[in-house]
C-alpha cells in the first residue's frame, strides 16, 4: 500500500453514487463509485461489502494519475 495515499472513514451517498475521500500528499481527492439505483442503505452496505477492493482501484488509479477534469477519481463499480 503506498504511504502517501490515506484513505478516509468517510462515504456518501448521492442520487447516483458513492463518495468517499483520500488524503494523497496533503491534498483531499473525491473518490466517486457511480452505482445503479438503489437505496442508501443498500448502497452503504454494498460499499462496506467492497470497501477494501474500491480503496485498491482508488489507490491504483491515483498512482496511474487517472484523475477527472475536477480532480477526482472515478471507479468502476464493482
Amino acid at each position: 500500500m503506498n504511504q502517501g495515499i490515506l484513505f478516509n472513514d468517510d462515504v456518501n451517498v448521492t442520487h447516483n453514487g458513492l463518495i468517499f475521500t483520500a488524503m494523497v500528499n496533503g491534498l483531499m481527492v473525491k473518490c466517486i463509485i457511480a452505482t445503479p439505483p438503489m437505496s442508501d442503505e443498500a448502497a452503504l452496505k454494498h460499499f462496506q461489502a467492497h470497501q477494501f477492493d474500491y480503496e485498491m482501484q482508488a489507490e491504483q488509479l491515483i498512482e496511474d494519475e487517472t484523475y477527472e477534469d475536477d480532480g477526482s477519481v472515478l471507479l468502476t463499480f464493482l
